[in-house]
């Protein structure tokens, strides 16, 4: 077998992969699939979706424990999820798989590729959805080069607090989600230290061209000052980790406990801990209105607490 051939092959197992994904998904989530719901997604022949049917079938007989999964209703022409079904694929097919997909689906995000869904309920959406940010492309593949190989880069940003747009030299190690925006973490040359920059508000990135500083070259720009200790592994709040624990409001209700314990997953001992890297403790905590402002909010808008909160304000300030 040549290598094109070889190719060919590898492409067509993929291929049959993702639809045997979609066949798993439909049953899960619809109850219900046929030839003509493969057909029309992925573009193939009649017996081609019978194949992929009959593939899927087999896979779930000699599965561990075996079961049937499907049957064919001819009165409705659709193989019907059966009682003993078990997702081949239970990740995807998994509430949290479905939801997210869901989510992303509600806010325009999900690629067709990935939209396996066939019924759609009526879905609303609560919170603020922000509109797409404008982030160039130019921006973030410049600074994902500038991560990969190390290098310092030169940015012009938009400053909450400057009426004018701020140049800045910056050797990024690392992206950021806060729940609203994407950040590149970076030190920053101007302020001798490690920043947060928003994705979006970073209007120009020059290609990198500047090697990051190190021991050996503490001074790459030239400007007389010894920067060292400007790489991720150096990023002392990003590296170290605050564990947040979580609680329902005691001041809360025993029943309204129980519910809000169930909605974080606080069991059995009626805490979880939240990992967080110290320099997004912050955004974290806004978050879930645990900040100290939200100390005096009432049990009813401030559901969960935190456990531990003297020591992760301690730590946040600088101290173990």
């Amino acid at each position: 077998m040549d290598g094109a051939q070889s190719d060919t092959k590898i492409v067509n197992k993929w291929n049959q992969a993702r639809r045997l994904e979609f066949i798993d998904f439909r049953l899960s989530c619809d109850g219900r699939i046929n030839r003509r719901d493969l057909v029309e997604f992925f573009g193939i022949s009649v017996p081609q979706a019978s194949l992929d049917l009959a593939r899927y079938h087999q896979l779930v007989q000699d599965a561990v424990p075996p079961r049937v999964n499907l049957a064919y209703d001819r009165h409705l022409k659709y193989y019907i999820r059966t009682s003993d079904f078990k997702p081949l694929y239970p990740q995807l097919c998994s509430p949290t798989s479905y939801l997210a997909d869901l989510l992303a689906l509600c806010r325009g995000d999900l690629p067709p590729s990935r939209n396996y869904f066939g019924f759609v309920p009526n879905v609303g959406v609560a919170t603020f959805v922000p509109p797409r940010r404008n982030i160039s492309a130019e921006v973030l593949f410049n600074l994902l080069e500038s991560i990969r190989n190390n290098m310092a880069v030169h940015i012009s940003y938009m400053s909450l607090t400057s009426n004018a747009n701020t140049d800045h030299l910056i050797a990024p190690h690392g992206l950021a989600y806060d729940g609203l925006r994407w950040h590149v973490r970076a030190y920053c040359y101007d302020h001798h230290s490690f920043r947060d920059f928003v994705l979006s508000r970073i209007l120009r990135c020059a290609v990198p061209e500047i090697k990051a500083p190190s021991d050996r070259f503490p001074d790459p720009i030239g400007n007389g000052f010894r920067e060292v200790g400007t790489t991720g592994d150096d990023d002392v709040d990003w590296n170290e980790l605050i564990d947040l624990v979580l609680r329902a409001n005691p001041d809360l209700p025993e029943r309204s406990r129980r519910a809000i314990e169930l909605d974080y997953g606080m069991e059995p001992n009626g805490t979880v801990v939240y990992t967080c890297r110290r320099a997004l403790v912050f955004y974290t905590l806004n978050w879930l209105r645990l900040t100290e402002e939200d100390d005096y909010l009432p049990p009813e808008r401030r559901q969960i607490v935190l456990d531990n909160k003297d020591e992760v304000r301690r730590r946040m300030a600088g101290g173990h």
